[in-house]
């Protein structure tokens, strides 16, 4: 998919790494049989990136230019339907906005750790939780255990009730970046 000319515009006054039509699944869709979903638990309402990549035995590698979806967290939870990714294909957050676009950003470049996760085909995955951090005035990504598989089963059944209710569990990854997307 080709970005469009707003995309780039943005890209280019404001940083972003790639631009795309929001993938976040939205309640009142139809789902297929078949269709693959995650389900990423996020602390704070942020808005953030997710790039194609691949997982080696030490490092995530980002293989796509353009992010495959740019998305915010709604009640604590972000549900996206995504190509499946297995083995060493992956996705992995390139990008967060803590405070919406034209704020300040963490984006991935060497040596970052990067939370990378797999989208298994025709299956919910429950792939954990993130929260965001500040240090040294650098953003940073860490695991948030405070909302759990059983958080994501509940708002699921309330928020996405056409989902089917039996939900896969594959923790992300956080991984050092073998450089930027």
């Amino acid at each position: 998919m080709k970005p469009s000319w707003m995309c780039v515009l943005l890209a280019m006054t404001t940083g972003l790494s790639g631009c795309i039509q929001n993938s976040q699944a939205r309640p009142t869709l139809p789902y297929l049989q078949g269709d693959t979903f995650i389900v990423l638990g996020v602390s704070e309402r942020v808005r953030l990136s997710v790039f194609k990549g691949e997982l080696d035995d030490s490092s995530w590698n980002c293989t796509g230019l353009i992010n495959v979806a740019n998305v915010w967290s709604e009640n604590k939870f972000i549900v996206l339907k995504l190509k499946p990714r297995v083995g060493t294909e992956d996705y992995g957050i390139g990008q967060i906005l803590p405070d919406g676009i034209g704020g300040e950003s963490f984006v991935v470049t060497k040596g970052v750790s990067v939370p990378a996760f797999h989208a298994h085909p025709g299956r919910v995955t429950f792939v954990g939780s993130i929260g965001i951090f500040q240090r040294d005035g650098r953003f940073g990504i860490t695991r948030d255990p405070s909302i759990t598989v059983d958080d994501a089963r509940a708002y699921l059944s309330r928020a996405y009730p056409n989902l089917p209710k039996d939900i896969d569990v594959d923790y992300l990854k956080i991984v050092p970046a073998n450089g930027g997307c």
